[in-house]
């Protein structure tokens, strides 16, 4: 099974830097109501938000759908993907804590765990296996 690890970084990426944007510009729950004109009509801060987490949901539903027409169908959720999905979820408990800096030294050893003791170990048992 192959992945195009570059894709999942620019998409991640982007929602990185999107959200970074975000915040530098003060996104504040008052500013839902806000409107900008766009193509005619005015959109809110509020649909631009509900569409940045629906989009990717319904590409979700689409790559589900295509793998399923092409009988890409994955059997099981492969390891790789609940890494992502936890690492995904813990980063997003992040959002809006930099100055209370939870798990700062946990999150640290985590990232050096992963960096200099599991990927080399199990990379160095996989080619063991031959």
């Amino acid at each position: 099974m192959k992945t195009d690890w570059q894709q999942i970084r620019d998409m991640m990426n982007t929602v990185i830097d999107s959200c970074e944007q975000l915040e530098a510009a003060g996104l504040r729950e008052e500013h839902r109501a806000a409107t900008v004109h766009v193509n005619g009509v005015d959109c809110s801060v509020q649909e631009f938000l509900i569409s940045a987490w629906t989009l990717p949901e319904n590409i979700r539903y689409q790559i589900i759908r295509e793998r399923h027409e092409t009988r890409d169908d994955l059997p099981y959720v492969p390891e790789a993907a609940r890494i992502l999905i936890a690492m995904a979820q813990a980063c997003a408990e992040l959002v809006g804590a930099r100055d209370s800096a939870p798990a700062k030294t946990a999150i640290e050893g985590m990232n050096h765990w992963y960096k200099a003791y599991a990927v080399p170990h199990m990379t160095a048992a996989i080619k063991g296996a031959g």
